[in-house]
């Protein structure tokens, strides 16, 4: 995202307590950070979700996908996960909410990442898109999602519209 918006640090670093995640500065010298903030099915899938995706890129396997027609979410095997890209982009929006309330010193940009559920990639952006609405105010210059295009080409950027300074 950084090249979209024609930024080329010369330099990054951790934040620390009181900073974004990064801080980098600019070819002219400037500073601007970087907060990072994750996105899950839900909080059980949050702790099976790194398996799943790190079974899938070591060994190739896969879970297996089934119809869940007539069910309720509490009657779903574990690891089924019904509206995958609804619950992503809730679980977002839920972050993107708790991130607008921090301030910092420099110009920052948040980064929504979703890339590491494995149902939803690049394809599925525009979806998720849709289902996220930046809060006013939004403290950040700029809001992208994180998305992978498959797990062996890497990850993908998009602006979520709006106008942050509102």
């Amino acid at each position: 995202f950084v090249v979209y918006r024609g930024l080329n640090p010369s330099s990054c670093r951790a934040g620390d307590v009181g900073e974004p995640d990064r801080v980098c500065s600019a070819a002219d010298g400037s500073l601007f950070g970087v907060e990072l903030a994750s996105g899950w099915y839900s909080p059980q899938d949050a702790s099976n979700l790194r398996k799943i995706v790190t079974d899938l890129a070591r060994e190739g396997t896969r879970q297996t996908i089934m119809s869940s027609s007539g069910m309720t979410d509490e009657d779903l095997p574990q690891g089924v996960i019904r509206n995958p890209d609804e619950k992503l982009a809730a679980s977002l929006q839920a972050a993107l909410e708790s991130h607008c309330r921090k301030r910092y010193g420099v110009p920052t940009y948040l980064v929504l990442d979703g890339s590491w559920a494995p149902i939803t990639t690049a394809n599925d952006a525009p979806k998720m898109l849709a289902g996220l609405r930046l809060p006013s105010p939004c403290p950040y210059v700029g809001v992208f999602l994180c998305l992978a295009r498959d797990y062996a080409q890497g990850r993908v950027f998009f602006e979520v519209a709006g106008d942050p300074t509102a």
